[in-house]
């Protein structure tokens, strides 16, 4: 189990406790390395009972809903999340998000610094990228981008230090999100602003970090293409946005000082970046200005999600589960239960929806409910 799973089971208390540095001198040798890194090398374990396995991502590629977590393992469902399939993945990290850019191709990520990849619909995975080789790509990337600075820069010498300190550190440090632009194209992105960027469908990658505006290098938390431009969000409440297609990512203007973990499209032109202690902000001019919606809750929104039918729908880490009929302007309380830690929602249909949580998968019918 790797070391940074206690913390990937809450992903709200990441921040700076995700990773411990283990420099190793001035050298770039990966701490441990002798002790070998087997989570990259064992495939999943096959479990009895999947829908009971700690989960931490979701996804939909039109014809079956996925599910992501401890150890590797995803499930996939062809009926709505009635009956459960374990795909085939050929390593043991705690899965952090799934992304399809078609019905066929798609991504996951993991700790120990893992891209899966997918050209069958998500049945079966193939390792694309580790820890160990991203720690070769940023080390590279970072050479680079010194011999084009000027002498005695200071942004060269910070962006050497930062990569001595990660390589120093390990294979360790997960990523945490994708952005998928097409069946080619794809950015991973991850703990201390690790980036990658594959325009070959995964077959090779390109350390972009920094394309991103953030010179302390925070987590990389959640990733969107929103009204032909891409976001991130981090911590302290920092979003970045690029126009040009990811060469760079500048920062926008602040809201607030929270962590945020996601954002998306609320599906009326609006943004709504949301994250620790139930901090939300929308922005209805593509990121210029923010402001909070009318959002009561305290716990830390670990999901967002558009159903079909337009309702957008919170889950917080109390159990706490939020609907918004008026595209992230209001929020309601609808269901509380503090047993459960939602880290995920999956969207099914108009009504329905999955929660990936501490203690599995737990489907929600609204009508159901109201009915």
């Amino acid at each position: 189990m790797e070391k940074n799973l206690t913390v990937l089971r809450r992903r709200s208390l990441l921040g700076s406790s995700l990773g411990v540095f283990m420099l190793t001198g001035a050298g770039l040798k990966p701490a441990g390395a002798n002790f070998g890194y087997p989570q990259l090398f064992s495939p999943a374990i096959a479990v009895r009972d999947p829908t009971r396995i700690y989960m931490v991502a979701g996804a939909g590629n039109g014809a079956r809903l996925f599910a992501g977590g401890e150890h590797g393992v995803i499930l996939y469902s062809e009926n709505a999340g009635h009956d459960w399939r374990q795909a085939k993945v050929p390593v043991s990290v705690t899965i952090t998000s799934i992304a399809f850019a078609t019905p066929q191709v798609g991504w996951a990520t993991g700790g120990f610094g893992v891209v899966l990849g997918t050209t069958d619909g998500g049945l079966t995975w193939v390792k694309q990228l580790d820890g160990l080789q991203e720690i070769t790509l940023m080390n590279a990337a970072t050479q680079t981008f010194v011999a084009a600075q000027p002498a005695n820069s200071e942004a060269a010498a910070h962006a050497t230090r930062r990569a001595q300190i990660l390589a120093g550190g390990g294979p360790d440090k997960p990523f945490l999100c994708l952005l998928p632009i097409s069946e080619q194209e794809v950015f991973a992105f991850g703990t201390y602003r690790f980036a990658e960027h594959s325009t070959d469908g995964g077959k090779s990658w390109t350390d972009c970090a920094m394309n991103i505006g953030d010179p302390s290098s925070h987590n990389i938390y959640g990733a969107a293409a929103i009204g032909g431009a891409y976001y991130l969000v981090s911590e302290e409440g920092l979003i970045f946005r690029s126009t040009d297609g990811g060469r760079s990512f500048p920062q926008l203007a602040q809201p607030g000082q929270a962590t945020f973990f996601g954002i998306l499209d609320t599906g009326a032109g609006g943004i709504l970046a949301y994250g620790v202690a139930g901090q939300m902000f929308l922005s209805l001019d593509a990121g210029k200005s923010w402001n909070p919606p009318n959002f009561t809750g305290t716990a830390n929104v670990n999901s967002v999600a558009l159903l079909s039918s337009g309702l957008l729908i919170a889950g917080d880490a109390g159990g706490g589960i939020w609907i918004s009929q008026d595209h992230g302007r209001n929020f309601k309380l609808i269901i509380r239960n503090p047993l459960i830690s939602i880290n995920a929602i999956q969207p099914i249909d108009a009504s329905r929806f999955l929660l990936l949580s501490d203690i599995g998968i737990v489907p929600i019918d609204l009508s159901a409910m109201r009915g």
